[in-house]
């Protein structure tokens, strides 16, 4: 089971890494073509939610101390970057971090998918 668990804590990473991805292209058709950024608001809000669940899916799956910090980063930043834009009046220079923070978060869903789903894999369960 534990297996089980960790397989879908990487896989549940690499879907977080595709969502950012996608992020960054309806970022740019909210700038150069739509109407609003309704459509990458709904994705963040999903990406959040996977966080989320990762986080979780390693104090249940892996449960190394490495497992469980990179899903706590992965969440909580993916918290932080959820309210970053609601500065953009009041602190324009900490709103601005938003498209940053979002390639910290490719990152780290990349280091927490190559863990158990990757060319790294070797590696995760030496740690």
């Amino acid at each position: 089971m534990r297996k089980g668990l960790s397989t879908a804590y990487s896989g549940l990473a690499w879907l977080t890494l595709a969502l950012g991805v996608l992020q960054f292209f309806l970022a740019g058709l909210g700038i150069f073509g739509a109407s609003s950024f309704s459509a990458h608001a709904t994705v963040g809000y999903i990406f959040h939610t996977v966080a989320v669940v990762v986080f979780l899916l390693a104090l249940a799956g892996p449960r190394t101390g490495r497992d469980i910090a990179m899903g706590f980063l992965l969440a909580a930043l993916a918290t932080v970057q959820t309210y970053l834009p609601e500065l953009r009046g009041d602190a324009p220079a900490v709103a601005a971090l938003h498209p940053l923070l979002a390639l910290l978060l490719l990152g780290i869903a990349s280091h927490i998918g190559s863990r158990y789903l990757g060319p790294d894999r070797g590696s995760a369960a030496a740690a």
